[in-house]
């Protein structure tokens, strides 16, 4: 798979000439080594598993499209037409397979390397200092002239909350990322200089071993997710990342505060400064809206899921904590309040008294950590078992903390302040961070379903009538009591929180909290609720500051909100004002939003938090996080961040531990600078002199992509042909369909219908990634057309000094360089001889815009080539492209095959079967899915 046949070239071996693979940058580069012995496992594995002819095959073909990327030449592309034509279904399979596992190997190896050049560059830095760090953000607001008062002030008040959520984007199984998981830790000790040979040959031998495993392992799942098992796949996440990350961001964010330049570093010598700031969240076995999988019971089962690990977490710490915490008490004295803590522990828990006492007698430590553990199993069980043990358990998480905190005071009364302010520090973070349900859970629901709901119950329908497909009148008020349940048996944080999609007015907010009161009956217990309003169409975006400001001027609702503190949450769309009206009036509109909201909150005297629902791909909202939050309208952070973490995002972001810490640094460091009124008063500068152009090219995009999508009535049709939207819609992503409402193939949805993931995800199969780009060329076009080179020049200005706008054109960018016009035209061809005879314009249109883009782009960024600013990308990209073309070649031709057979021809299923393989393995290549 790398160009040099299955022999093993590891970190000692000598590179061969030829590029080994992705991201190789020479014979010294690790990175190339590593892509060249896992491509080299993979070959023999391949070998071993299926035989010498199809390790052969795959590297025909994979050496056929690295020659025609090279040059096109038309006898090896008539080859490689013959070599493709002479794959059976079996031998097909095998090559999609081989392809498929090689990316995701790929994959891994580019994380290490990713790693690797985070720690050279933090070696390297100036005092330390990596940029977009929090250690660099600290110290900017330092240079700046803030004192340490207001440095702690600022952190007191800073809150990064993510929130993960199911959204069907990842096309990996959980059997495979825990796979893929393992290999990345195997390739991590082949980094160790120390191995001793016998050692390397070990970890070779496990890594073949584990890539024999995934080459069995089918890429396919074989029945759709149900809710709950998108909820283990996020624990798992939890388990490998999370937990441990967390207090390592804090540990640095603690040490940036010591370190002025040259100042001793002090944290873990002295009480933190750092207090909790990341708060997770989760729509994971709450979301609703569409989904009618996910009921009162999975929200209550997710919450127990979720507290049984979280609990087994800190108990392996309190247990770690018995082991290591081995300090016996000066002068044969205990401090009073850590003797009296142990005289309540042995009354309470005798039996636990009587091992402890004997297995650590003279140290008080030991014993109360073995007591916190006891107590923690305890709580465990009674959290998440109807029966179990009552006595000697937490009632919450408060009372761990105080026993941490007097356990803390008693270390430093006896002069070891260093234990206090190290490891039990840090579970202290922990529990402030995650509490005792891990990530609060969120409930969100149409607004349609409540309007329908309330008007059900004004004509008096009984609870089992359905007020939207699949969802009874009962199962919306049940909702309600299921929350008030959760916040009864696990804390009010654990799921406070409804958010409605789809508000276009105020009642909508307001009919939740009707609903929350039927639901309680009369004497019954309402839940704690804080209502999230999602603006997300275009119309509702345009009209969020007034709808809110309405909102806010009831005195109802605003009663409501000062029991809340005045605390207003609005959570921003940036998936279907895409799809609506395009990529760079969907990022205007939703700026406008912003700044639209910020004035009615200052005004309103409430304190908001924006609530960011971005995707993983650029055509919903995706990109580099901390780019665009330091683009965000003035006054738009102010300490707060908010944010969705979709599908991929969350194994791109959290599989390794010094990528997940990395990416909550560049979050943090973000939102620390985007809040400072520096940033804000040049923002604003920036965004006065920028707001007119931005709408001046924002409806001329608009215009252009709804020509092109919405006001030609075949372009769905044209869409579907072009795509393999069909297809992939049964490849069973997610628990949740993939279009709203009831459809088939004989009906299929249209474009308003189709969900916002699949309708991305299809255009990134086929190479073009329309939503990303489309209508922004005809967009500088037009100003250049009306304004002269002068006006491209005043855009090219404002991209080097405001960073919103640098932001969607650097985001841009990255989605042009990773489509391609020449395999796009392939799948174009799909549509040309058939439909109302019009596919073969349309496409003139698209490919006509996009080189329309790439021109226009490039004099604006005033570079020669895409990425010429992000050399490492493009050449990733580069080195990519030959290895996805054979994949989308072979994906054409199925859906070639496919759509001409018979529902009843026999192979039917299979080659069906192939085209969403083809699916996962350019999802894998391509790294995006939706």
């Amino acid at each position: 798979m790398t160009g040099g046949g299955p022999r093993e070239t590891g970190a000692s071996a000598p590179a061969r000439a030829e590029p080994a693979g992705i991201g190789s940058a020479g014979a010294r580069d690790p990175l190339a080594r590593e892509v060249r012995l896992l491509g080299a496992l993979l070959g023999q594995v391949i070998i071993e598993q299926s035989g010498d002819d199809t390790y052969q095959a795959v590297e025909r073909i994979r050496r056929r499209a690295i020659a025609l990327r090279r040059v096109d030449d038309p006898a090896d592309r008539d080859q490689q037409a013959a070599d493709l034509d002479a794959l059976d279904l079996g031998l097909t399979e095998a090559v999609v397979s081989a392809f498929s596992l090689f990316f995701q190997l790929a994959n891994l190896a580019e994380a290490r390397g990713r790693v690797r050049t985070l720690r050279r560059r933090e070696r390297a830095a100036r005092h330390g200092l990596l940029d977009d760090s929090v250690a660099e953000a600290i110290d900017r607001l330092r240079r700046a002239g803030q004192t340490e008062a207001e440095l702690d002030a600022m952190l007191t008040r800073l809150r990064i909350s993510p929130v993960l959520t199911a959204h069907p984007t990842e096309a990996r199984r959980r059997t495979a990322l825990m796979a893929l998981r393992r290999c990345a830790v195997l390739l991590e000790r082949l980094d160790d200089p120390r191995l001793t040979p016998s050692e390397d040959r070990e970890i070779r031998r496990r890594l073949r071993e584990e890539i024999t495993v995934l080459w069995r392992t089918s890429d396919l799942r074989a029945v759709a997710p149900e809710p709950l098992d998108e909820v283990r796949t996020a624990m798992a996440f939890f388990d490998a990342t999370l937990f441990t990350t967390v207090p390592r961001l804090y540990r640095a964010t603690d040490a940036a505060l010591d370190a002025p330049r040259g100042r001793a570093i002090r944290t873990g010598a002295r009480p933190p400064r750092v207090p909790a700031f990341v708060r997770y969240g989760s729509w994971i076995g709450g979301d609703r809206d569409g989904n009618p999988f996910v009921s009162a019971e999975t929200t209550e089962r997710t919450l127990r899921i979720q507290a049984d690990h979280v609990l087994h977490g800190y108990e392996a710490v309190a247990l770690r904590l018995m082991q290591t915490i081995s300090a016996t008490t000066t002068g044969g004295r205990m401090p009073r309040a850590l003797a009296s803590r142990l005289g309540r522990d042995a009354e309470e828990l005798p039996e636990t008294d009587r091992q402890l006492r004997r297995r650590f007698p003279d140290e008080p430590y030991r014993q109360r950590f073995g007591f916190i553990a006891e107590r923690l199993r305890r709580t465990r069980v009674a959290m998440t078992d109807e029966v179990g043990p009552r006595a000697g358990h937490y009632e919450d998480a408060s009372e761990l903390d105080a026993e941490l905190a007097e356990m803390q005071a008693a270390l430093v009364e006896e002069g070891l302040g260093r234990i206090a302010w190290g490891e039990i520090a840090e579970l202290r973070w922990q529990v402030a961070t995650f509490g005792f349900h891990l990530a609060s859970l969120e409930i969100r629901q149409h607004a349609e379903v409540h309007r329908q709901a309330l008007a059900a119950l004004a004509d008096g329908w009984d609870a089992g009538r359905e007020v939207a497909p699949g969802v009874p009148l009962g199962d919306v008020l049940d909702t309600f009591r299921s929350m008030a349940a959760a916040q009864s048996r696990f804390g009010v944080e654990s799921c406070r929180r409804y958010v409605v999609s789809f508000t276009v007015e105020p009642r909508d907010v307001t009919n939740v909290l009707a609903l929350a009161q039927v639901a309680a009956g009369d004497g019954g217990r309402q839940p704690v609720l804080d209502v999230v309003p999602l603006f997300e169409s275009s119309d509702a975006l345009a009209a969020a500051g007034p709808i809110l400001d309405e909102l806010l001027a009831d005195a109802g609702y605003r009663a409501h909100l000062a029991a809340r503190g005045d605390h207003q949450e609005v959570m921003l769309g940036y998936s279907d004002s895409n799809k609506e009206s395009g990529f760079l009036a969907a990022a205007w509109m939703l700026h406008r939003a912003q700044e639209a909201l910020v004035a009615v909150a200052r005004d309103r005297g409430v304190t908001l938090t924006l609530f960011h629902g971005r995707g993983g791909a650029i055509g919903r909202g995706g990109g580099p996080a901390n780019r665009a939050i330091l683009g965000g309208a003035p006054g738009a952070v102010d300490g707060r961040l908010k944010l969705t973490e979709q599908g991929e995002v969350i194994a791109a972001n959290y599989a390794d531990p010094a990528i997940a810490r990395r990416h909550l640094e560049q979050l943090t460091a973000a939102v620390i600078v985007a809040s400072t009124p520096e940033h804000d008063a040049a923002a604003a500068v920036a965004g006065l002199e920028g707001a007119p152009i931005m709408a001046e090219l924002a409806d001329a995009a608009r215009s252009a992509y709804r020509a092109l999508v919405h006001d030609d009535p075949g372009f769905a049709a044209f869409f579907r042909e072009i795509t393999p939207i069909a297809e992939l819609s049964g490849i069973r992503l997610g628990s949740r369909p993939a279009a709203r409402g009831s459809h088939s193939a004989e009906a299929p949805p249209p474009i308003d219908a189709l969900r916002a993931i699949p309708w991305t995800f299809a255009w990134s199969q086929a190479r073009i990634n329309l939503p990303g780009w489309y209508g922004l060329g005809s967009a500088l076009e037009a100003y250049r057309a009306a304004h002269g080179e002068a006006g491209l020049a005043e855009i090219g200005r404002l991209y080097r000094t405001w960073p919103f706008l640098s932001s969607v054109l650097d985001n841009a960018e990255m989605i042009l360089a990773k489509a391609d016009m020449s395999i796009a035209r392939r799948y174009a061809s799909l549509a040309q001889a058939g439909g109302d005879g019009r596919g073969a314009r349309r496409w003139t249109l698209i490919e006509a815009e996009y080189h329309r883009t790439v021109a226009a782009l490039l004099r604006v960024t005033e570079r020669d080539r895409l990425l010429d600013g992000a050399p490492v990308l493009q050449r990733s990209i580069a080195l990519r492209n030959p290895y996805i073309d054979s994949l989308s070649e072979l994906q054409v031709r199925l859906l070639a095959r496919l759509r001409t057979m018979s529902p009843d021809d026999p192979d039917r299923d299979r080659v069906l079967r192939l085209v969403q393989l083809t699916v996962n393995g350019v999802a894998a290549g391509l790294q995006n899915t939706g």
